[in-house]
């Protein structure tokens, strides 16, 4: 018996060194001291699990404001900078197309200088010349229908940036959301972690006092082993989050970053008037407008068989004050009135006509085929929120049948009833339905800006006061009832 427990021993020592145990039985008196205060131990630790955390100093700081945040990101993000370029861009194609229509002026100056000679004499010209030239067209129905499907191009433009905005908008709180979430649960797994050690440190004890069996020992260290891995697992995770939170806002992850919880009546709306609200989406208006700019072209192209007026005039003073043949300053006024009528064009016009058509059959193709989009991604959404929905009210039962399971597995260890691993597997199932519930409680948060991001109508202003899930930090427990319980007899062998 004596070698079994020493190479049990010898075998945790090992352990310890790698969960960082800090139980060292190096005397006698440390030994005996430890002995009378393993029941205190346990009862200490239950009533850690049990009691209410306060709120650390951490999480009593200043919240960043998560809209000042999303504000500066909206501002500097690549992608709507670059659609914000294109709209300019689009915006400046509007006073090129109505050059066309409107008249030109134009003032010329000339001067030049001759000289011949021949045998008899010579002849020289200093001239002098300033024009004034104008130009407008009186009929071009061409280059007015060109004008005109300018404008929705412009809308289209302005469509596509919003969007973008609304696409960012859902990206940051999709890349907070997950933030927060990595960080709640890297929380909840330190504690475990921290929980299964001390209860291994006790366990460990009470073998060595002879009131536990191996099986006790070898359970409580693979719990440790367990919850160290879920632990690190919880951390990578957590870094990984705050890693790409750098990357794509330029900016440290700040702690305690809120997460609002958005508010909108159309949350309680039915499927079948969602769906008429989907024509409203940005991304639909932008391909309509699109539609007006296709029509807008092939009526533009069939102009090019129509006629073409334009009116043109100058004048202009030459003098020649060297010259022996112009005896003063000579005026000149012409005005030109221009008619042309393409009769052939060797197949150019109509081979635009029949690019136009076609261009715009592919733009109503592309129009029902974003309205099936947009409808089939509404209703993605709206599932998943009522998922959502129905697994967050689940794990509110599966935390509660948890935190009873675990009232009531303490209370039976008190009257010896119950094993310490009674205790861990009831601590276990509370850490993981604590988990479980945080990230539903995130989940159908986000599921909410999902819905409204599919109506096109996510907005700084529907955000509300900032979303924390409520069982978050049950797992952290303080330690205000351990004096309040007795100490349990002695378990059962």
């Amino acid at each position: 018996m004596g070698c079994v427990i020493a190479r049990l021993m010898g075998q945790k020592e090992s352990a310890r060194a790698d969960v960082g145990w800090p139980f060292r039985p190096d005397s006698t008196l440390r030994l005996t001291m430890q002995k009378k205060m393993l029941p205190w131990t346990l009862l200490f630790l239950l009533a850690y699990v049990h009691a209410p955390q306060t709120a650390t100093a951490a999480e009593n700081q200043a919240i960043t404001p998560f809209k000042k945040m999303l504000e500066q990101t909206l501002d500097n993000n690549p992608r709507i900078l670059t659609a914000r370029e294109k709209l300019k861009a689009a915006q400046a194609l509007l006073p090129q197309a109505q050059s066309q229509l409107l008249p030109s002026v134009a003032l010329q100056w000339d001067n030049t200088y001759s000289s011949s000679q021949w045998q008899d004499g010579d002849s020289h010209a200093d001239p002098t010349a300033a024009a004034l030239s104008l130009s407008q067209a009186l009929f071009n129905l061409e280059a007015l229908r060109d004008y005109r499907r300018l404008a929705p191009t412009v809308k289209a433009a302005q469509k596509d940036l919003e969007t973008i905005r609304q696409q960012v908008f859902l990206d940051f709180v999709e890349l907070t959301t997950n933030l927060r979430q990595e960080q709640d649960v890297f929380l909840l797994s330190e504690n475990n972690y921290n929980l299964t050690k001390s209860h291994l440190n006790a366990t460990q004890a009470r073998f060595e006092a002879g009131e536990l069996t191996k099986t006790d020992v070898s359970q409580s260290l693979a719990r440790v082993y367990a919850a160290k891995a879920g632990w690190i697992a919880a951390r990578a995770n957590s870094q990984s989050s705050e890693a790409r939170f750098v990357e794509l806002t330029g900016q440290e992850a700040p702690p305690n970053l809120e997460i609002p919880v958005v508010k909108h009546e159309l949350l309680s709306k039915p499927l079948a008037e969602l769906v008429a609200l989907v024509a409203e989406r940005p991304d639909i208006e932008a391909e309509q407008w699109r539609m007006q700019v296709a029509e807008g072209n092939v009526e533009a192209r069939k102009a090019g068989y129509m006629p073409k007026a334009n009116l043109s005039s100058s004048t202009s003073r030459t003098w020649d004050p060297a010259s022996s043949a112009v005896a003063g300053p000579q005026d000149t006024v012409t005005m030109t009135l221009g008619l042309s009528w393409p009769l052939y064009s060797g197949g150019l016009t109509g081979g635009r006509i029949d690019q136009a058509i076609s261009e715009r059959e592919s733009q109503l193709l592309q129009l029902d085929q974003a309205r099936l989009a947009a409808i089939r991604e509404l209703k993605v959404a709206l599932l998943e929120f009522e998922k959502n929905a129905a697994i967050d009210q689940a794990n509110v039962a599966r935390v509660t049948a948890a935190q009873d399971a675990m009232d009531g597995v303490s209370q039976e260890y008190q009257v010896g009833t119950r094993t310490s691993l009674d205790t861990l597997d009831a601590q276990n199932e509370l850490f993981s339905a604590q988990t479980e519930k945080v990230k539903s409680s995130y989940g159908l948060n986000l599921s909410r800006f999902r819905v409204l991001k599919t109506l096109g109508m996510l907005a700084l202003d529907k955000l509300e006061s900032s979303f924390q899930p409520a069982s978050k930090h049950d797992a952290l427990r303080a330690t205000n009832k351990a004096l309040e319980v007795s100490p349990p007899p002695p378990i059962r062998q």
